[in-house]
């Protein structure tokens, strides 16, 4: 009988012989998989329990450090109360808002410094003298001019976090390859094209450490704002990050302000494992850096 005649639902020898094996392919590409997650988040684990173990002596020989215990027992307080749920909600939405701004605006300036000389040698140095100034500084000045308020302290994220954006931003353009411009050109790309589909691209890894630099910045405005108006604490509800510092301050008791410290950490640890890690390694893997025998 030919292989037309057999009948439909037979498996041939060939697919018989090779599913097991497939099967075992996928199976060890899965086991590996699950090992490379866990080789990359233990280094993570050892040193957060170094980190604990560290604090616990240090409570040992302290008295008012309160003790890794006593913090954890302070986190289940607030998350039953429904204060961890309302720092965290607020905080996100705030920076959400606030760095996507400074992010859109510190860009595209930095992007348009980058490509016209005139402005560059005029607004860098400039925006370096604002990069080097405490962003504090300009929390009171915000707070008498538009009130205190969260559009004063947005105002004081978004413009904090701008200058290193578009620094960062117009040091990557400035990097790019002229020999990528030159091929372009001659391919009849036009400024626009050029800008759009050689020089992002090329800058693409210097503009993404200009945003992480920018979000870092922006985080500590969005603190020091807090610690001086306490604007996200809410209304009377006294669960913002301003309103446990005072607390702090007043009652002298730091077990409080040591959990909305671990808050804050756990915050930036998640937006830089969930974001900004992320994006760093597709842009190595995008680039054919990233190697199964090379640190990654």
């Amino acid at each position: 009988m030919s292989a037309s005649d057999s009948p439909r639902g037979a498996v041939s020898p060939a697919t018989a012989t090779t599913s097991p094996a497939a099967d075992a392919v996928a199976g060890l590409a899965s086991t590996s998989a699950r090992g490379s997650r866990w080789k990359k988040g233990l280094p993570i684990l050892v040193t957060g329990l170094v980190i604990l173990a560290l604090w616990a002596v240090a409570a040992a020989f302290v008295d008012t450090l309160p003790s890794p215990a006593e913090t954890a027992r302070e986190l289940g307080r607030m998350a039953r109360d429904g204060e961890l749920a309302s720092i965290f909600g607020r905080v996100t939405v705030f920076m959400a808002v606030c760095f996507s701004i400074a992010a859109v605006g510190g860009v595209a300036l930095g992007l348009l410094i980058g490509a016209r000389p005139a402005l560059d040698r005029g607004l860098s140095p400039y925006l370096a003298a604002l990069q080097g100034m405490p962003t504090s500084m300009w929390i009171p000045v915000a707070a008498v001019v538009l009130g205190t308020s969260a559009w004063s302290l947005g105002v004081v994220v978004s413009i904090g976090a701008m200058p290193a954006i578009m620094l960062a931003t117009r040091s990557a353009v400035k990097s790019v390859p002229p020999l990528l411009i030159r091929a372009g050109r001659t391919f009849g790309a036009d400024g626009r094209t050029l800008m759009r589909h050689v020089v992002l691209p090329a800058a693409l890894p210097g503009i993404m450490t200009g945003l992480e630099l920018g979000w870092s910045i922006a985080f500590r405005c969005l603190v020091a704002g807090e610690i001086f108006s306490g604007v996200l604490s809410g209304s009377g509800s006294g669960t913002g990050i301003g309103s446990v510092i005072a607390r702090s301050r007043e009652t002298g008791d730091l077990t409080e302000m040591m959990a909305t410290i671990l808050i804050v950490l756990a915050f930036t640890m998640l937006v830089d494992r969930l974001v900004f890690a992320r994006v760093h390694h597709r842009l190595r893997v995008s680039r054919g850096l990233v190697d199964a025998g090379l640190p990654h």
